[in-house]
């Protein structure tokens, strides 16, 4: 019986080394007489333990993670085939190109999303200094540090640069709290190195994507690399086309351990007290194409006729880009052929806690949309919201976790009637206090039309639990998108 692996592609995974992963898989399954097929994949849901490999074998699924050795990667032949790679009889500098394979491999994918100081601290690991340090210090806007100094200096100070290679600075306008636990933070820019998500004109056409960017949080010294910030992706709520006006908003979720979040919550605080707040913001970095929804380029031309978006918590941040996507032109400003746009169903499955019901009033209107007869593939289809409690200590009596950030402006009260009142005379909208379970995704599979897209966006343990109700259920891995939230 042949067996199959496949091994993740998603961002996170790639920033661990997963294409090195994949190499060695490839090279090692050739050493086995079982027939064994290696394939890439999108995000398996284990992004915090990658580089994440599944195995299929007799229809079952087992998955591995933290596949960043050469010998992990000879243990995911072992698991797939029954078979033992002949790796002792592999010469030693084998073992060590794969080693350097990795490195050059997560360092490429550093660059390739501007993530300058993650970049640098893996070229520095090694203890040595080369060309690429000098490189990278120079779109960083250190091109007059000596790469040394970092070395052997690692106490220095940085002062921030007052440009980065393929960011711009956006000023912090304003921030809306939606949550007790959330805010939309909205920013202004009239610098037009700022780039776009749709890159064209002298005969380049538009290739319709969703996309993110990457914000760096000033916050000084840190262990993620020798540089004076951190970097952390987001994707906007707002539009390709706000952002070409200059205009970006995120909806960010406030975590107590969060150092991004806590560094631009104090921010919007300096923010209210009328000092200005500049903010570092990447140019627009692909997420996923359209229509496919897949992080590969849309070269095998798939076109779902329906899609089911599962999405929790902040991960609901995808839902705005995929639905503008239905009108390209008046919502993003570019012209693309119809078999390019979001002609079809789309369905919602919306998972939260009561105390963080987020965009409600966004997709009410995507409901609405939904309901009318004309133009068709509008809006929402169907919409569910899965609600559940607030999060508990978990029992223990000495460790209450400290309120939410904007818990001050909220009556909980309020919080739990708002979302059915608002819910309650839209016909496609049902509101259902339970957790995601089998027989929901089962259930809102069965209305879908062949061939479909499953979307699946939120934590790590949802992600995870998500991708495991539709193997149960027998969906293809191909037919499922996992993103980050």
């Amino acid at each position: 019986m042949s067996s199959k692996i496949y091994v993740c592609q998603s961002g996170t995974c790639r920033s661990k080394g997963s294409d090195a992963t994949l190499i060695e898989i490839e090279e090692l399954a050739k050493l086995v007489n079982a027939r064994c097929k290696v394939e890439r994949t999108g995000c398996l849901g284990y992004c915090r333990q990658g580089p994440a490999v599944e195995i299929v074998k007799n229809r079952r699924h087992q998955y591995h993670v933290k596949v960043n050795t050469f010998r992990k990667s000879a243990a995911v032949i072992v698991h797939a085939t029954g078979e033992e790679p002949p790796t002792e009889n592999l010469p030693p500098e084998t073992e060590a190109r794969l080693a350097g394979i990795r490195a050059e491999k997560q360092w490429e994918y550093f660059v390739s999303t501007y993530q300058w100081n993650k970049a640098i601290s893996g070229l520095l690991s090694n203890g040595s200094v080369d060309n690429r340090i000098t490189a990278i210090l120079e779109c960083a806007g250190y091109s007059d540090l000596n790469p040394r100094d970092l070395l052997y200096d690692g106490t220095r100070p940085l002062a921030m640069p007052s440009t980065i290679r393929n960011y711009t600075k956006w000023r912090l306008s304003s921030s809306d709290i939606v949550s007790p636990h959330s805010a939309i933070y909205h920013f202004v820019s009239a610098d037009l190195k700022r780039g776009t998500p749709h890159p064209r004109g002298r005969a380049q056409l538009p290739n319709p994507i969703t996309w993110h960017v990457t914000m760096l949080g000033e916050i000084g010294r840190n262990e993620e690399g020798p540089l004076p910030w951190i970097e952390r992706d987001y994707t906007p709520i707002s539009s390709a086309l706000d952002w070409e006006k200059g205009r970006c908003s995120i909806l960010i979720k406030i975590y107590n351990d969060g150092m991004l979040t806590n560094w631009l919550h104090k921010m919007s605080h300096q923010n209210e007290n009328g000092r200005d707040v500049n903010i570092f913001l990447s140019k627009p970095i692909k997420t996923l194409s359209v229509p496919s929804l897949t992080t590969d380029d849309d070269e095998d031309g798939f076109r779902p006729k329906s899609i089911l978006l599962l999405l929790a918590g902040t991960g609901i941040v995808a839902l705005p880009q995929i639905m503008a996507h239905r009108e390209p032109h008046r919502l993003l400003g570019i012209s693309i052929p119809k078999y390019k746009q979001m002609k079809c169903h789309i369905d919602l499955i919306h998972s939260c806690r009561k105390d963080d019901v987020l965009m409600l009033s966004e997709i009410k209107e995507y409901c609405l949309a939904g309901t009318r007869d004309h133009p068709r593939f509008q809006g929402l289809r169907n919409y569910t919201l899965l609600v559940t409690d607030e999060k508990k200590d978990g029992g223990k009596m000495n460790a209450l976790p400290p309120p939410p950030p904007f818990q001050h402006v909220f009556d909980r009260d309020d919080i739990v009637s708002d979302y059915e009142v608002a819910l309650k005379d839209i016909p496609n909208a049902t509101v259902t206090h339970t957790r995601l379970d089998k027989e929901i995704i089962a259930s809102a599979i069965g209305r879908l039309e062949s061939p479909f897209r499953i979307i699946v966006s939120g934590p790590n343990t949802y992600n995870n639990a998500a991708r495991e109700f539709l193997q149960e259920i027998g969906v293809q891995s191909k037919c499922v998108t996992v993103l980050t939230a």
